[in-house]
This record gives C-alpha cells, structure tokens and sequence, in this order.
C-alpha cells in the first residue's frame, strides 16, 4: 500500500552537535521508568533538518518541517521531554508524526509524552503485537499505531520523502526500514544489531530462518543510499567500525547471518544438540570482526523454529 502524506520542506540551522540533557520532572506515565539518560543530537544531512537522537534506548530520526516534525522511534519512556526538547532547539513546528520501527518499549515508550501527535504509523504486525503489551492498554491505546502498511508506504515528497518498506521477519515479525532516499540514508532499527549474532523475538514473530532472506531483499532493493543507521549505538562516534555504516556493511550481515544459519541447519539435520552446534560452528576465521556471545541463543532460536516445521 502506497500512502502520499503532506508534504515535509526543511528548516535550515546552524550547528552540527546538539547535547540535549533530558533532565525533567517525571509525569504521571513515567512513574516507572527509569532516569532518563542524557541524548546526543547530530546532523545526518547537509540540509540541516534530518537528525539522528541516540541514548535512552533505541535510536530515534527526527525530520523538521513546514508541516511538522516527524520522528522515527520514541525510545524509552520518560525520553519524551528530551526529544520534545531536541525538536524545539531545531524547529518552530510541533512533534505531529510518529513511525514505529518495531513494538519494543525502547523504540515506542515515550509516545504518551508527546501531546502533539496527529499520525503513528508502523507496520500492521506491529500493531497486533503491541495490542497484547499492557503498555498500549488503556490509557496507552491512544498511542498504538492509527495508521499500517502491509508492504510499503511513503509520505511526504521531494527530497524528505521517506519510504517505509517491510521486507520480512527477523528481530520481530513487524520489522521495518524506514528510507529517506532524498539524504540518501536508511534506518534499518534491530535488523542490524552490529556485529554479533543476532536476537530474536519469537514471542513478537521474529525469525532466524527468515532473517537472512529479509536483509538480502534490503540489500536488493535499496538503492542509492549511503548511510545505514542502526536499532543501537551512535556511528560515528562510538561506531566500532569508526566511520558510518554502510550498505556493504548490511550486506556482509546478511551474508553472515545467512552462513550462520547454514551451519546451524547443517548440524540440526546430523542429529547434533544445541551446544553441540553451538560448539561447532566454525564462522570465526571467516567473520573475524563478529563476536558470538550469544551463539547458544541463536542456535536454540534456529532449533526451534525447526523443529516447528519438522
């Protein structure tokens, strides 16, 4: 489904850094949560008005415009002062347009702290799985997604248009790539978790078997885009890769998580144990840089969704 929204026209500013403490009196839907953490605010395009918010849980974009500011990713609750704060240091427009990458509380848990909301958009499985989280119930209803897509989705025009497209499971069932082709930069949330073998949230209908196949149709499909922006962790600086990540970055992600997969299968169908093929798995000379702390964990995730299909 194709959906057009109103158009977005940046707001340029001055400056590069924005440091953002988000250091504010705790209303009565953050009774719970923990002390915010400090945001830090930089630039992602030469026009001025694309912004990657890190710190306080997922990464969040935030886009200014003539018609409101649109922000990628509400982190965890008691962040919603912060970001609400980020947004006035860049614009003159309010916080009115909300996209959920997924349904995790770190990515959708400052939502009832941003009064100005007018559209949520995730994907439709997102949704169904926020129904069943009690932070959604209630008083939270209000802030589930009103607005899904199935397959894709754009709003805006011109060069802030953003692109949303599902291309599968992996971390959830509901995992989506949100695209700004315009500035050349993808947001691709807990798809990429960096280098590491990833975790999957089978209660939320996430999939190891299906991951690999779901990045490789971003790496397809995705085109002229420079910058790849993760679920977590700033790049740069922070980045262990010290520079930005890039879509040969995702790629080799695909191809490793696909390797890993093989491998797995491979043991499942010699009759091997879960530790067995987690000892076994023999991917650290052909990935190097890759850390498998938690190789038994995903191992266990392709062993279940096997022997569902067996």
């Amino acid at each position: 489904m194709r959906v057009a929204g109103q158009p977005l026209k940046r707001r340029s500013v001055a400056g590069f850094f924005l440091l953002i403490a988000s250091v504010w009196a705790a209303g009565p839907h953050a009774q719970n949560a923990e002390p915010p953490d400090a945001l830090r605010t930089q630039s992602l395009d030469v026009s001025d008005n694309l912004y990657l918010v890190s710190g306080g849980g997922g990464n969040s974009l935030l886009m200014t415009g003539d018609h409101g500011v649109v922000l990628v990713d509400t982190k965890l609750a008691g962040h919603g002062r912060a970001l609400l704060d980020v947004a006035a240091s860049i614009s003159d427009q309010p916080v009115t347009t909300v996209i959920y990458t997924h349904a995790h509380v770190d990515h959708t848990g400052s939502s009832r702290e941003l009064p100005t909301l007018r559209q949520i958009v995730a994907h439709e499985n997102t949704k169904a799985i926020m129904e069943r989280m009690d932070a959604f119930k209630g008083p939270g209803a209000p802030f589930l997604p009103g607005t899904t897509f199935q397959e894709t989705m754009s709003l805006g025009e011109g060069r802030d248009r953003i692109n949303l497209y599902y291309f599968g499971a992996g971390h959830t069932s509901g995992d989506i790539v949100v695209a700004f082709p315009g500035k050349r930069v993808a947001y691709v949330g807990d798809l990429f978790p960096g280098k590491t073998v990833p975790v999957v949230d089978a209660a939320g209908g996430g999939s190891f078997v299906a991951w690999p196949q779901t990045l490789a149709r971003v790496v397809a499909e995705l085109k002229g885009i420079t910058k790849i922006i993760p679920g977590h962790g700033v790049s740069p600086p922070g980045s262990p890769l010290g520079r930005w990540i890039t879509m040969a970055d995702l790629e080799e992600y695909s191809n490793f998580t696909r390797d890993f997969l093989a491998t797995v299968q491979a043991a499942f169908k010699a009759g091997k144990t879960v530790d067995e093929a987690a000892s076994s798995l023999q991917l650290s000379e052909r990935y190097p840089a890759y850390t498998f702390d938690n190789a038994r964990a995903g191992v266990q995730a392709i062993y279940a969704e096997l022997n569902i299909k067996r």
